[in-house]
């Protein structure tokens, strides 16, 4: 836009702004006599004479300095017209000025214009500059022109005396009225009336000009477009009169500036500092365009304005992929995810999380299409606005979350325990008649840890049991006890050690073959307080104690001595084993790969290292030498969830990855998605063009291994196949399987 001058006219918008809301007093020393158009006609000799009549009164007068804003470019056609006006002139001698024209045009063309020399020989001869671009502005305006017979003045630097030898520019403040420059009317001058007697002009600069010149493009004063082409060299005068002129602060500088606040807006953690920043950083504009002209600036703010825009359409597509993101795609209702943000900002309320879990689901699965599955949550989610149908239910997987504001616990149980009456009844889905197994969880939330009472309540309901304890509360922790969170970090190590945190295979299958082909180890935690923790939340907790690298090694050290005992067994297949992308900084992953290898004697060639979470890479090129060691010790490389936030074309194109394995999201519903079942299908030929493995995550219906037979994708998990089992359950899968392919 800067190269183009697209912006140009909106920073001239802005500067006849200034100059509206401006009122300065001109010095009082400039007056201006308006003459006819016909001024300057050769054809009008009269016009002439009353040119030398007024030269005449203005010196009786007084005036210091007169300057003929005309170029009359050819003799009268009277030529007693000329005689008469060069005796006039004669008599200002040098006091008197010709102002001719020069053509700034900005494609570099320079013509002149200039009065004939019988007219302007004793005279002195100034140069003014005319514009033909479009609008006819000029804001700034050099002390002197070069023309063709060297370095001559400018009529503003001229009135004003100051350097007239200089070509450098200075900046127009229009900031003057047009309306408090004095001005007459030539016919008054002309007149030899005594009513018509010039005002008080001893001292005063005069400048002659007329309403228009048509013979020459016309420059306006911006904002005053009815003004005399003249008062633009006036105004400038009036500027260099006034003292300094109005320095210039060029575009690059204030978008620098504006950057800055926005960069510094958008780092901050907290909303309410980033709203500040960002309101700062759209009112600084604005605020300097109306403070400029008063503390003598001209600033080039329109490119802004395309900054602050492109900056709204970033945050708001950011903030459209975080809502989306934050959206479950078959139900329409906000994720888990969504609800721990929900609590984070209003915490302050008070009252409980409540999790529901529905029992079963897994059946559901197999049993109910996507469209089934998804109409059956909505009637779950009805049920559960009974009492309030503008309730926000969140959902993840077969859990559903909302949040109550009863504080004790007792009125708590008794709504749960009416809700739980309400699920008595089965929910009916098209032909279907289901049963519902619900339990629910709860965790009071804590305003300064909120995300705490979530984590609380999922641990609560999975301890639940539809018979027995069907709703259950999250103890209070005493009050010097840890905080919830920081029991995870600090039990981790412990629990890896007393096999609390274990490993389960989750088989991987050719559906061409009907073989299973590799295993992937999905880490999970049982605690005997607790009970079973989401590995989302331990594994986040292992993060910020800086245990990662730990519990890599421990999955790694699990999975390839099952891969092992797997290949002794006569199971040739792989072992996939996720590596969170925050790893991948330096190369000590590398070395915890290659002792867990020597260790257990594992195969490399069948170990894959699935890399999670991409988006969290912060550098591409470390990352691609990290993956390229890995890679030499045998391994092969996989990009989880490809097609969902940052594992996206641009991270397979930059790092070494022989396989991309498609996100759920995609294939579940591709069966019944057009759309779907287009970007699976998409993949999939990437991966065969690309020469890249595609395995398909996600496959939960008969219908999904249908479609993804159709469309080519072989390697597939999925409930629809296997569901994660213990390593002695996988080796009787195995087994069976055999069996099974033997007998056919």
């Amino acid at each position: 836009m800067a190269v183009t001058l697209f912006l140009e006219p909106l920073d001239w918008a802005i500067w006849n702004f200034q100059s509206r809301i401006s009122d300065q007093t001109p010095s009082g020393n400039v007056v201006f006599v308006e003459g006819h158009v016909s001024l300057p006609d050769p054809g009008m000799p009269l016009q002439r004479v009353k040119l030398a009549n007024a030269l005449d009164r203005l010196r009786s007068a007084g005036a210091a300095k007169v300057y003929i804003d005309v170029v009359f470019s050819e003799p009268s056609i009277d030529s007693s017209a000329d005689v008469r006006l060069l005796a006039a002139l004669d008599r200002w001698g040098t006091n008197a000025a010709f102002v001719n024209r020069i053509d700034v045009a900005p494609e570099g063309k320079r013509d002149e214009f200039r009065t004939i020399p019988a007219l302007s020989a004793h005279s002195a001869l100034v140069w003014k500059g005319v514009t033909s671009t479009w609008p006819g502005f000029i804001f700034r305006m050099p002390y002197a022109y070069n023309t063709r017979d060297g370095i001559a003045p400018s009529m503003a630097a001229s009135i004003a005396d100051r350097d007239v030898s200089s070509l450098k520019e200075f900046q127009i403040d229009y900031g003057f009225r047009s309306r408090s420059i004095q001005s007459l009317r030539l016919d008054q001058l002309a007149s030899s009336s005594a009513a018509n007697a010039p005002p008080q002009l001893a001292g005063k600069t005069v400048v002659i000009g007329t309403k228009r010149d048509p013979a020459f493009p016309e420059n306006h004063v911006p904002g005053q477009i009815t003004s005399p082409p003249s008062f633009v060299p006036i105004l400038a005068a009036e500027t260099l009169l006034r003292g300094a002129p109005p320095g210039y602060v060029p575009g690059l500088s204030l978008v620098i500036l504006v950057a800055g606040l926005l960069a510094a807006a958008a780092v901050s953690t907290r909303r309410e500092r980033r709203y500040l920043g960002y309101a700062a950083a759209i009112a600084a504009p604005c605020y300097a365009a109306y403070m400029a002209p008063t503390i003598g600036l001209r600033l080039e703010l329109s490119y802004c304005l395309p900054l602050l825009m492109v900056f709204g359409i970033l945050r708001w597509r950011a903030n459209w992929k975080r809502r989306i993101a934050q959206i479950d795609p078959d139900t329409g209702l906000p994720t888990m995810r969504a609800f721990a943000l929900t609590l984070a900002r209003q915490a302050a309320g008070g009252g409980h999380a409540v999790v529901a879990k529905i029992h079963g689901y897994e059946a559901i699965l197999k049993t109910l299409d996507s469209a089934q599955r998804a109409a059956y949550v909505r009637k779950l989610v009805e049920r559960l606005r009974v009492a309030d149908p503008r309730l926000a239910v969140y959902i993840d997987g077969h859990y559903l979350a909302w949040r109550v504001d009863h504080e004790d616990e007792q009125k708590l149980r008794g709504h749960l325990e009416g809700l739980r009456a309400i699920f008595a009844a089965p929910v009916a889905v098209g032909s279907h008649s289901i049963d519902v197994g619900i339990t629910f969880g709860a965790g009071r939330i804590d305003p300064n840890q909120a995300e705490r009472s979530l984590a609380a309540a999922l641990a609560a309901v999975e301890d639940t049991n539809e018979a027995l304890e069907p709703i259950k509360l999250a103890a209070e922790m005493p009050e010097g006890d840890t905080l919830w969170d920081l029991s995870l970090r600090s039990r981790i190590d412990a629990a890896m050690e007393a096999g609390e945190v274990f490993c389960v295979y989750q088989p991987k299958m050719d559906i061409s073959a009907d073989r299973i082909v590799g295993v992937e180890a999905l880490v999970r935690w049982e605690d005997p307080e607790r009970g079973f923790i989401p590995p989302m939340h331990f594994v986040m907790q292992c993060e910020k104690a800086g245990r990662m690298e730990y519990l890599t090694r421990y999955v790694l050290q699990s999975a390839c001595s099952a891969g092992r005992l797997l290949h002794f067994r006569g199971s040739r297949i792989t072992m996939s084993v996720n590596i969170s992308a925050t790893l991948l900084t330096d190369m000590r992953i590398v070395g915890i790969v290659r002792n867990v290898l020597q260790a257990t004697d594992f195969d490399p060639n069948y170990l894959v290292l699935e890399i999670t979470e991409t988006a969290r890479i912060r550098d591409l090129k470390q990352a691609r030498i990290v993956l390229k060691a890995l890679k030499a010790l045998g391994t092969h490389l996989s990009m989880d969830d490809f097609g969902v936030g940052s594992a996206n074309f641009e991270t397979l194109q930059a790092l070494p990855f022989d396989e991309i394995k498609i996100d759920r999201q995609f294939v579940s519903r591709a069966a019944t998605s057009s759309k779907s079942r287009a970007i699976t299908a998409s993949l999939v030929e990437l991966g065969a063009t690309a020469r890249i493995a595609v395995v398909a995550e996600g496959a939960e219906t008969a219908a999904d291994l249908q479609m993804l037979r159709d469309i080519g994708c072989w390697q597939v998990q999925g409930y629809a196949l296997a569901k994660p089992m213990p390593l002695t359950n996988l080796l009787n899968f195995i087994g069976s399987e055999k069996e099974a392919r033997a007998v056919q």
